[in-house]
C-alpha cells in the first residue's frame, strides 16, 4: 500500500504561491541535501542551529545534507520555513527563479525598514545600477 503512494504526484505550494510537482521516485536527495546546505550557509546558521529550528538531531541535517538520509515532507517544510526560502528553491536550487531570489534577499535586507528608508533604498539602487551601466560602457 504504500509503495503505491511513491507513484503517485506530490503537489507542495512554492513560496510564490504557485504549485511544483514533486516526484517521490525522482527525487535527487543528493541535490536537495547540497541545496539545503547553501541555503543554511547563506543564512549564517550552523547544523545545529537549523536542527534546533526543526525540531530534530544535528546528525540528521548532516545525514541530509550529504544524501544520505531521506527527510520527510514536512521536514522539508520545516527546513524552507527556517532558511526562510521556498521548497522549489531547496529541491531545484537556484535555478528555480533567480529573479524571485534577487527580490527575496532584498527584502531580507530590507526588513524592518519604514517606508522613506525602502525608498531611500530603492532610490540607491537606482543610482547604483545607471553607474554600473555607465562603467560598463566604457
Amino acid at each position: 500500500m504504500v509503495y503505491a503512494l511513491c507513484f503517485v504526484p506530490v503537489y507542495a505550494q512554492s513560496q510564490y504561491n504557485n504549485y511544483i510537482e514533486v516526484d517521490a521516485m525522482e527525487m535527487d536527495y543528493k541535490s536537495l541535501g547540497s541545496n539545503i546546505r547553501a541555503r543554511r550557509a547563506l543564512a549564517k546558521m550552523t547544523q545545529r542551529d537549523l536542527a534546533e529550528k526543526v525540531d530534530c538531531s544535528e546528525r540528521h541535517i548532516g545525514q541530509i545534507e550529504n544524501g544520505k538520509n531521506v527527510p520527510s515532507l514536512a521536514l522539508v517544510v520545516g527546513i524552507a520555513n527556517a532558511l526562510n526560502v521556498g521548497i522549489d528553491q531547496l529541491v531545484y536550487g537556484d535555478l528555480a527563479n533567480r529573479t524571485d531570489y534577487f527580490i527575496q534577499e532584498l527584502v531580507t535586507y530590507t526588513e524592518g525598514f519604514d517606508d522613506k528608508d525602502k525608498l531611500t533604498t530603492l532610490s540607491m539602487i537606482k543610482s547604483l545600477i545607471a553607474i554600473l551601466k555607465e562603467y560598463k560602457k566604457n
